[in-house]
């Protein structure tokens, strides 16, 4: 009798989105998005729209950096409305965090933290970028 050489196939599960525990606010869980390349696409024209906007003001008077401050900010609100898919362990003035309460009334140290996180997994590795 002649034994079955077929393999039994392993399913490969991947997840679209990421946990994290920060590392600011003890007990806070929040999930990022993980990217995929369609996606990088999007958001990197979307980031480089705003900051080209307001990146040419940086050199001029007071008036022109409080714009490419504000560039910088709506590039930040624009990663966490894109990157950030859920959040756990917060309230904001008595009701459960959201993303939009997050933006809107989150503690600043939060968000940092939430797009310094994003902003890592959208950057390519060495590795990566030297396969790419």
């Amino acid at each position: 009798m002649m034994k079955s050489m077929s393999h039994s196939r392993e399913i490969t599960s991947y997840s679209s989105i990421v946990w994290h525990e920060s590392k600011r606010f003890p007990g806070v869980r929040y999930a990022t998005r993980r990217i995929s390349l369609m996606q990088r696409i999007e958001l990197t024209s979307r980031v480089r729209e705003i900051v080209l906007q307001h990146e040419f003001l940086k050199a001029g008077d007071a008036s022109e950096q409080l714009e490419a401050t504000l560039g910088e900010l709506l590039a930040r609100k624009l990663y966490i409305e894109w990157g950030l898919h859920e959040i756990h362990g917060l309230t904001i003035d008595g009701e459960t965090a959201v993303m939009q309460s997050v933006i809107a009334k989150g503690p600043e140290e939060l968000t940092d933290e939430i797009v310094a996180t994003i902003r890592e997994e959208l950057e390519l590795s060495g590795e990566e970028r030297k396969n790419s």
